[in-house]
This record gives structure tokens, sequence and C-alpha cells, in this order.
């Protein structure tokens, strides 16, 4: 069991794809290359699959060099050509509804930064793309420690770089296996559950819930330190 929060955290970190960006505009990309309505999901599953596999193995590739192999496996009769745009629209999704005002209030009374598996670069053209980039800074990437979350380097080389306790930085994730690999490496954890699922037993227990991040964030803001 992890220990409780030490209270409100100093820094509210937050994932990129699903939490806050939108993949849905990625799908007529994904049908021009042929594939059909449950390609990419099953690509996002394919890929994240091969990144945690590099992770337990302690080996390492970039987040594009995989979603482009795992792009390519899924939809081998694809031109070149139209699934290198699939990744490209990594750069260019939509912002989420309730990112911006998530974001908004962290910076309020807390320092907001992203930890991504993303790449570096298309992380950061990322936020810049959806405006986002004024909340929330730096930005930590899988780049930076060779190893993908939910393995703990990054976590812990977020919290390092930051100078701050790992009990007092939050992760703010619509992920399971975000929230459980921050929960084992000591950060709080929200869980942003926008479409009313079970949260899995197996991952443990958020330490605070809400079902879009503005809730999350308020939750995390609302935590009391221990007596």
């Amino acid at each position: 069991m992890s220990p409780a929060p030490a209270g409100p955290p100093d820094v509210i970190a937050f994932d990129l794809l699903e939490t806050l960006f939108s993949l849905s505009s990625l799908e007529p990309l994904v049908a021009k290359a042929g594939g059909d309505g449950s390609t990419l999901r099953l690509w996002m599953a394919q890929l994240l699959a091969d990144g945690f596999a590099l992770s337990a193995a302690r080996d390492f590739k970039p987040f594009r060099d995989v979603a482009k192999a795992s792009l390519g496996a899924l939809l081998p009769k694809a031109t070149q050509a139209a699934r290198d745009k699939v990744v490209a629209g990594l750069a260019k999704l939509d912002v989420l509804p309730d990112a911006e005002a998530a974001l908004g209030r962290t910076v309020m009374n807390a320092q907001a930064v992203v930890i991504t598996n993303l790449n570096a670069d298309l992380a950061r053209r990322l936020m810049a793309h959806g405006g986002l980039d004024t909340y929330a800074d730096p930005v930590f990437s899988a780049d930076q420690v060779k190893r993908w979350k939910p393995a703990s380097d990054l976590y812990a080389f977020a919290a390092a770089t930051l100078n701050t306790p790992l009990q007092q930085v939050a992760i703010v994730t619509v992920h399971p296996w975000d929230v459980l690999g921050a929960r084992q490496s000591g950060l709080i954890t929200a869980w942003c559950n926008r479409v009313g699922t079970p949260f899995p037993p197996a991952f443990g227990t958020p330490d605070v819930t809400g079902t879009n991040m503005v809730e999350a964030v308020e939750a995390l803001f609302a935590l009391k330190p221990p007596a």
C-alpha cells in the first residue's frame, strides 16, 4: 500500500495523449491509409504494448519509431506516405475541452508540467499547436531516461529535476497504467475517468478521481495533510 498523500501537491504533471489531447483527428488519416473504425484503437494498444515490453526488457526505442513500426504491422498494404501522415498527425491533435481549464486551475496553486512517452520534440510541438505550452513547463519525455512509463525512471527523473519530493508531485491521467506507475514511484495520483469505467482492481486505487480534469485537479488541491 502506498503512503497517504502529504497534502496538496507542489507540482502537477499531465499526460498528453487522451488526457490533454484527443486522438479523433487521426481517424480520417487512418481511413485514408486503409484502416477502419477499429484501427486507431488497435494501433494505440499495440504501440503501447510494444513500448511497455521494451521497458520491461530494459530496452528503449523512441515513441515515433515504435508508432511507425506498429502502424506498419497493422496496415501493411498502405503506402509509406499514408502511414507517415498518420504519425505526423500526432503533432496536430485537438485539445480536449477540459484541458485548458485544468491547466489554468493548476498554475494558480502549483507548477504544471508534462510527463509523456512521446518524443520530446513531438510533445513540444503538440503543446504549442494546442496553445497549452504557456501553462506547462518543462516537458519530460521518455527520451530523457530511455525508458517508457509506467516504469519508474521518468517519474523519478521529473521529480529530481524539479528538486521536488516525489510525494509533492502529482500526475493527472486518463490511463490506469499511468496511475499505477506513478503510485508505485511515490507520486500522488489523480485519475480522470471521463467514460465512467471502473478502475482496474489489480492496480490499486488512485488518490483522487474526477469525471473530468478540472474535477481531478480540484480534488488534488483539496487533499489534507495526514494528521
